[in-house]
């Protein structure tokens, strides 16, 4: 930002009061030089002048330095040198009444080289001056992990929606200096370049989503987390309350989930990644106690004893995490916590009132069961029992996917278009992109399309497999027994420290298994279909 953008700013004002004079261009050239495909440009000339009748010979052209190519300065200007040596016109030269062996021959400023140097050099000063603010903030925010003191947590989305909009900023910035040349480029017929503007818009998203976070966030305020025990016990209990700064009415329901993560850093460099797994997950209904003007959100997890405590030994780390999840008045509220759990079989003062753990339990398994009934279709007909897992459910989790990888298909087909033209690395990134993109869209697509249906006839199972209605294959087994009846985890994602599981029903004996329903959202309604499924067929 200094050298491209700052420099020359301060040179054009210490210029201003430079005298002008008639210079004689004595010899003058284009320089290029070209790197990885890309070629960059700048002039080299060397002028006589007279000034208070004495003659002075200079090889300084322009306020800025280097070569680059942020647009046609570097060519102009050694055209229009190149005409007055060869027709011995004069050209006007600026000259510094104190010093006058300084001088310059083109003293203008440059707006591609002000908005690259700004929006480039910026992006950096940003990035840098934000993580150093928002980790400064973590630092006196987080709580005490070695217990003592005051048992308090603050929540880790205290600044997060201020990092979405720094990020969102970033995104939009740091391709600005093409945003122009872009749209130069159109009366030309060249569209591609177009595609640079998916980067304002994805930012201007990002932007807007930390915004409501933090709008969010001031509606319930900065929910400390008061623990009890501090630490929490692994083979004891993990129970604390939550500070909500105003009154929760009766008919809120917050979700409180415990985690414990193990993490594990491979490889280094370029190849260095972080491998993530939620060893153990519980939730619960948080209790609520609302006052007049702030209310109490109280939880307590009876935790397993063969459980790690939190620990971190080289490149692998145990981690806990309390998550709160609900919404009020169409705000939707979610704090995650990092505390710290060692073995023990300690309690927590904060017990719930057996008549709420017992309607929490209650709910879960009705929604659950609802959950699974709308997900998989279950009828009795003519042919017998049928499960028909429908085509286009879990539509957020799959339109995700299509639009992760239709960003990636584009930008892979942006690279394409300028690799054919600049050749180089951009072949080898515009297939990695692409390759990601159109595979990602592709698999999504027959997701989104696919259906199962499967008849159950005494003890005959029979699935047919269709994608758009069109019969793809067909299975047959004998269900005889509920034990044939299995569920299992076809795919997990994790956000936030908060597991989802999608889970398959099987049918299966000695010589495979054949799937019954399948991509049913969360554990406990797979577990709920099941159920109900050996209920119909009358094997419990």
């Amino acid at each position: 930002m200094y050298f491209i953008a700052l420099k020359p700013l301060l040179h054009y004002w210490q210029t201003d009061s430079w005298e002008r004079v008639p210079a004689q261009v004595l010899d003058s050239r284009l320089n290029r030089s070209t790197s990885d495909g890309s070629t960059t440009y700048s002039v080299s000339a060397r002028y006589q002048y007279q000034y208070q009748g004495r003659t002075y010979t200079s090889e300084s052209v322009s306020l800025y330095g280097g070569s680059d190519n942020f647009d046609d300065f570097w060519q102009s200007l050694a055209r229009r040198l190149e005409r007055a040596r060869l027709a011995q016109q004069p050209v006007l030269a600026w000259v510094n009444p104190d010093q006058p062996e300084k001088a310059y021959l083109e003293r203008g400023l440059r707006s591609g080289s002000l908005v690259f140097g700004f929006a480039f050099g910026g992006v950096f000063a940003l990035v840098g001056g934000g993580l150093l603010f928002f980790f400064n903030r973590r630092a006196k925010a987080s709580g005490n992990p070695e217990g003592g003191g005051e048992p308090v947590y603050s929540s880790s989305q205290k600044s997060g929606h201020g990092f979405l909009i720094v990020f969102g900023l970033i995104f939009a910035l740091v391709p600005a200096p093409g945003y122009w040349p872009a749209v130069k480029g159109v009366p030309q017929g060249d569209y591609a370049m177009l595609f640079i503007f998916l980067f304002p818009l994805i930012g201007l998203l990002v932007m807007a989503g930390g915004w409501a976070g933090r709008r969010r966030y001031k509606f319930f305020g900065p929910t400390p987390l008061t623990l009890d025990p501090n630490p929490g016990y692994a083979g004891g209990q993990v129970g604390g309350e939550v500070l909500i700064s105003r009154a929760v009415p009766h008919s809120v329901k917050f979700t409180v989930s415990l985690s414990c993560v193990h993490q594990e850093t491979r490889g280094s460099g370029d190849d260095r990644r972080t491998d993530t797994t939620v060893l153990w997950q519980s939730e619960q209904g948080g209790y609520v106690e609302s006052g007049m003007r702030d209310s109490r959100v109280q939880f307590c997890f009876d935790v397993p004893g063969d459980l790690p405590p939190t620990y971190q030994r080289g490149r692998q780390s145990v981690y806990w995490q309390v998550s709160m999840e609900g919404e009020m008045d169409g705000r939707e509220l979610h704090r995650d916590w990092s505390i710290p759990v060692m073995q023990g079989d300690a309690g927590s003062r904060f017990t719930l009132p057996e008549s709420h753990v017992e309607e929490d339990r209650r709910e879960r398994e009705e929604a659950a069961l609802a959950s699974a009934r709308e997900q998989i279709v279950i009828k009795r007909t003519g042919l017998g029992l049928t499960v028909t897992s429908r085509a286009g459910r879990n539509l957020g989790l799959k339109l995700g996917l299509l639009l992760l990888g239709g960003i990636f298909a584009a930008v892979g087909t942006f690279l394409l278009m300028l690799a054919l033209d600049e050749g180089g690395m951009l072949y080898l990134m515009a297939g990695v992109f692409g390759l990601v993109g159109y595979g990602l869209v592709l698999i999504t697509l027959y997701m989104l399309g696919r259906s199962l249906q499967v008849v159950i006839r005494g003890d005959e199972v029979r699935s047919r497999r269709r994608w758009l209605g069109i019969p793809l294959r067909q299975r047959r087994m004998r269900l005889r027994n509920a034990d044939q009846l299995v569920l299992d985890s076809a795919l997990r994602s994790t956000t936030n420290g908060r597991v989802q599981e999608y889970m398959n029903l099987y049918a299966q004996d000695e010589s495979g298994r054949v799937r019954v329903a399948e991509g049913i959202a969360g554990q406990q309604a797979g577990e709920q279909l099941r159920e109900e499924l050996l209920r119909e067929l009358h094997l419990v």
